[in-house]
């Protein structure tokens, strides 16, 4: 528990945000990287997630994906995770995460999986 974590917009187009999250995703940072997500949803609530810049991810970060994974749907949205460094993909892996995201290799992948189911504007 050491490194602030910060959620920052790198595109917004239509109902598409791309949001960047850097540092570590645990105990100490998880509500305020859940309240960062869903602050950036009102008019665009499909979100890509760039974890890239994730450093760490415990338990209790996971959750908070899950957290925002439901406010995304209920607010009719979309959510896909991109990038994951190698660590923290494998802990979605192992964790089953990964079969309820949508997760993709890299951001040009997630958003070119987000024009293929249609949700463009």
């Amino acid at each position: 528990m050491g490194e602030d974590l910060k959620v920052s917009v790198v595109e917004q187009r239509g109902r598409l945000t791309v949001a960047a999250l850097k540092g570590e995703l645990d105990l100490t940072t998880a509500a305020e990287a859940y309240v960062g997500a869903t602050a950036l949803l009102g008019g665009h609530p499909d979100l890509i997630l760039d974890l890239s810049g994730v450093t760490f991810c415990d338990s209790t970060g996971f959750n908070a994906l899950l957290r925002l994974r439901r406010r995304v749907l209920e607010a009719g949205g979309w959510l896909a995770l991109a990038a994951p460094p190698a660590q923290i993909g494998r802990l979605l892996t192992l964790t089953g995460i990964d079969v309820v995201f949508a997760v993709h290799g890299s951001v040009a992948d997630a958003v070119a999986a987000y024009e293929d189911v249609g949700k463009r504007q």
